[in-house]
């Protein structure tokens, strides 16, 4: 039974992307604004083609926000930036997340494993925003990695 045959018999309603028109769509989303949200982690945690560790949470201590996603990333820490400047920071900016999630790394487990399997617990953790650029013309969330505390 296809997708859109068993929404159905589930009484599911849902958007096709044939019925989506682009040009009706605005990039004007809006954000959780600037502050310092308490996350819960969210399982998800894999490694993306240039060996960045994607994260997700989302806000639980927020009314209007509560439940929003917010992604983030630890690049590669062997890898270097555009600039040709080395990334190792991001394994120091990773050992803060573990620290504020209060539980280490087992023997051998690789941070994607680690994360998916802490999933569930709280940090704290400052938001921002980007600010748009010619290459980048729409505001971006930021979470700031380096800022990372245990839930309070």
């Amino acid at each position: 039974m296809g997708r859109s045959k068993l929404l159905e018999k589930r009484n599911v309603k849902y958007m096709s992307w044939t019925n989506i028109d682009l040009s009706k769509i605005s990039l004007d989303t809006e954000l959780i604004p600037e502050g310092v949200y308490t996350l819960e982690l969210s399982p998800g945690a894999k490694y993306n083609d240039w060996g960045a560790l994607q994260c997700q949470g989302r806000v639980i201590n927020d009314g209007e926000f509560k439940g929003k996603p917010v992604f983030f990333s630890y690049p590669d820490p062997e890898g270097v930036s555009k600039e040709g400047k080395p990334m190792a920071w991001s394994a120091t900016a990773f050992k803060r997340l573990t620290v504020a999630l209060g539980e280490d790394l087992t023997e051998g487990e690789t941070p994607d494993v680690y994360l998916n399997r802490v999933a569930g617990t709280h940090f704290s953790a400052p938001i921002t925003h980007t600010v748009p650029t010619e290459e980048y013309p729409v505001k971006k969330l930021n979470v700031k990695i380096f800022n990372v505390k245990a839930a309070g």
